[in-house]
């Protein structure tokens, strides 16, 4: 009966026990240095494997960058911030608007990595002129596969599409900037992100 008692007690008190951490006081778009007002604590029970950022380490978060799309109300934890901008050096960020038939099952999220297929004989069937907008020597297409990451997602919007920004090598942007403009890509999904 007594250890009983002792379990119970022991049970109720780690159950109680709280700590403060650091929660998203307002939203916070994709690449926004946080500042103190985004910012705010909240005393939570945290469970096993649970991750947060302590409120101690407020001070540390402030002027970080934010590596997603803050909501606010949410507690945030440490893959969500950044010191770094995007692009680095060698890279571009290359905006691509995607039909909800072009996007995977559940969407993409920053983070994902993924190939960029060239698909220069889409929008034929629709009277464009892939022959000239992607075509390498000889007037053959090119096909070449271009590696990226999804830095941010944005939309849907009224029709439905989502407006997807890919870091890229520099030497790949212009031509995957172009082959988007003109319905000419396709994604491959290699890693979902977080």
């Amino acid at each position: 009966m007594a250890l009983a008692v002792l379990v119970n007690v022991y049970l109720f008190t780690t159950a109680e026990h709280r700590i403060s951490v650091v929660r998203v006081a307002r939203n916070v778009p994709v690449g926004q240095r946080l500042v103190r007002a985004d910012l705010g604590t909240s005393s939570v029970v945290v469970g096993p494997g649970v991750q947060v950022i302590p409120a101690r380490q407020l001070g540390e978060v402030v002027g970080q960058r934010a590596a997603v799309d803050l909501r606010s109300g949410t507690l945030l934890v440490a893959s969500q911030i950044t010191t770094e901008l995007s692009p680095q050096p060698g890279q571009a960020l290359v905006t691509v608007a995607l039909k909800p038939g072009q996007l995977p099952p559940g969407g993409l999220a920053p983070g994902s990595q993924l190939r960029v297929v060239s698909t220069p004989g889409s929008q034929a069937a629709s009277g464009g002129d892939s022959a000239t907008t992607s075509s390498g020597q000889g007037g053959q297409p090119s096909a070449k596969d271009v590696r990226a990451a999804v830095d941010a997602v944005a939309g849907p919007d009224t029709d439905g599409t989502m407006t997807v920004a890919l870091l890229v090598a520099d030497a790949d942007a212009n031509t995957v900037a172009r082959e988007a403009a003109a319905g000419q890509i396709a994604l491959v999904i290699t890693a979902r992100g977080a």
